[in-house]
């Protein structure tokens, strides 16, 4: 911890020593590191700049950026309501005070339950001053597809796509439009137009791991897994610390045939930040010992994955299933309990249901 705080304030001493003076080259030094993903290193130079020109838009909107990437919420708002009070006319501000209020209302719905709303009223705004600007209507549907108006997403996402064709926007941002677009097509059961929005944004941006990943897991669902295993095998090595693209790897090669392929992506996904929140990591990966006769390393991992939140009717079936393929004394009483608990949860699961029936 004290390492740590030394080097970041010896970063900020560097960073003071060698400010240039000027608002612009501030702004511009802001977004390299921004860009970098120093969050707090960029978020100095945008309030360097503001020091120099507290009406400079472009700076507070950097700034309000740079707070957002270090869950600053509130302060974040703040610098992107101001942005759009020192300047009405200046569109980034609004596109980035809509993903400002939509990242409230992800990390905290119960509170924030109306930023949706906010962001859409915003969103007009900024529709009113630039009607075929490709960003704000990407970002407007990024809050239509949030707030569940699937069908409004899709076209809004689809128009912001011709739009983007015509505009001198980067192959990247226009490879996010179509990943956007292609979730939206997902969700709304359109997985062939899906897979073909995926695609092109993988053909737009080939070292976007997100599309990638969204691209295999469409063509698994499709059922192309040999398609499926080559996406998401290359979203991995794009991405090796990214735990969608490593758990729908291993669970593409599990459900696809490769059982003991998928083991050691499984325990790869166990070793990430946040697989304490994906049980159906623990829990396939008991299917997957089980298979290979490591009962009990599947007893282990399906006890994990059961009792975990949020807990599950087929997570207990699961970690049932184990007990009974292990037999140890106390697995027959074992298998039962955790057969009852999944028909507590949900008593129309049937798998439980027939299991606990079948069980001797």
């Amino acid at each position: 911890m004290l390492a740590a705080a030394a080097s970041s304030l010896l970063t900020v001493a560097v960073a003071q020593a060698a400010a240039p003076a000027d608002t612009s080259t501030l702004v511009r030094e802001g977004n390299r590191y921004y860009a970098q993903g120093d969050c707090a290193l960029a978020q100095y130079f945008f309030q360097e700049a503001l020091k120099r020109d507290d009406d400079s838009a472009e700076a507070l909107v950097g700034k309000g950026r740079s707070l957002l990437c270090q869950n600053a919420y509130s302060a974040a708002v703040d610098a992107l309501r101001n942005a759009i009070e020192v300047d009405d006319a200046y569109v980034p501000g609004y596109v980035h005070l809509a993903l400002a209020y939509q990242e409230q209302f992800v990390f905290d719905p119960a509170s924030y339950g109306g930023r949706l709303s906010d962001a859409l009223e915003v969103l007009q705004r900024a529709e009113n001053l630039s009607p075929n600007d490709p960003t704000v209507q990407n970002t407007k549907g990024i809050v239509l597809y949030q707030a569940g108006n699937l069908d409004q997403a899709r076209t809004t996402l689809e128009r912001a796509t011709e739009l983007a064709a015509a505009a001198e926007m980067s192959e990247r941002e226009r490879s996010t439009i179509q990943v956007n677009l292609g979730r939206a097509y997902r969700e709304l059961g359109q997985l062939e137009l899906a897979q073909q929005a995926f695609r092109r944004g993988v053909v737009l941006d080939p070292s976007s791991a997100t599309a990638h990943n969204n691209l295999g897991n469409v063509m698994y669902r499709l059922g192309d897994c040999s398609g499926a295993e080559f996406e998401l095998s290359q979203a991995v090595s794009l991405a090796p610390n990214s735990l969608s693209a490593v758990s729908s790897l291993a669970i593409a090669m599990f459900e696809c045939g490769d059982v003991a392929g998928s083991i050691p992506r499984f325990e790869q996904a166990l070793q990430l930040d946040g697989a304490v929140f994906v049980p159906a990591v623990f829990t396939y990966l008991a299917r997957a010992y089980v298979d290979q006769g490591r009962l009990d390393d599947a007893v282990r991992r399906a006890q994990q994955g059961a009792l975990l939140p949020p807990e599950s009717a087929e997570a207990h079936y699961h970690l049932g299933t184990v007990y009974d393929a292990r037999r140890a004394p106390g697995d027959v009483e074992a298998a039962r309990r955790a057969f009852e608990r999944a028909l507590e949860l949900d008593s129309e699961y049937g798998p439980a249901r027939e299991a606990l029936t079948n069980l001797r």
